[in-house]
């Protein structure tokens, strides 16, 4: 994890004395994240996703890029007063992304990107109505995840994305270590909106 840490700044501190190859971005947005396998349903925990990389463009149609983000997961239940239901759940779940995604250009400007996603939790906390849970099984500090998303122009220098990562393994097992098939507990799901900021080599500006 060190490692991919120390090669993500190094690439980022590279942008400047590379220019003619390599691009730098910035991107932020809001995500809507769930955890697939805690009796729960829907987006509902709403997250920040921010932070920066760079890309190197292969062609007018490839390119790839290593991104360092930070990225709010979790899940959320509100409660239902209405349906006399006053129980509520919060999950916060704070990682260090490293997402690495091949960018596909279509046609219109569009473009699709995919690739895989290293995630390092900073951070953890969960807690009902009645105030923080501590007796439930811990969560890895690693989430490999699948991430990519969708993309368009919106000038020059500015694109909106919609976004997505699934765990490929489990964040954290079931209580008492139940599985079932390909079910071997917690997974996080994450769909994000985000704007990102391209900083163009001089030569194209």
């Amino acid at each position: 994890m060190k490692a991919i840490a120390i090669i993500a700044l190094m690439l980022l501190s590279s942008s400047g004395i590379f220019a003619q190859k390599f691009r730098a971005e910035i991107q932020a947005g809001a995500a809507g994240t769930q955890v697939s396998g805690d009796e729960l349903s829907g987006f509902d925990k709403g997250g920040l996703l921010v932070g920066g990389g760079v890309r190197l463009k292969m062609d007018e149609k490839w390119s790839f890029g290593l991104r360092m983000l930070y990225l709010q997961k979790g899940s959320r239940k509100p409660s239902k007063l209405d349906k006399g239901d006053p129980t509520t759940y919060l999950l916060k779940l704070n990682y260090l992304e490293f997402p690495l995604l091949f960018r596909y250009r279509l046609v219109s400007k569009l473009y699709v990107e995919i690739g895989p996603s290293l995630g390092y939790l900073l951070k953890s906390s969960e807690e009902n109505e009645d105030g923080e849970i501590e007796s439930r099984n811990p969560f890895k500090k690693t989430d490999l995840s699948i991430a990519g998303g969708i993309g368009y122009p919106l000038g020059k220098n500015w694109d909106i994305q919609m976004e997505f990562w699934q765990s490929l393994l489990a964040v954290r097992e079931h209580t008492g270590g139940a599985t079932y098939r390909l079910n071997r507990g917690q997974y996080n799901s994450v769909i994000a909106v985000t704007l990102m900021h391209t900083f163009m080599p001089p030569t194209e500006k």
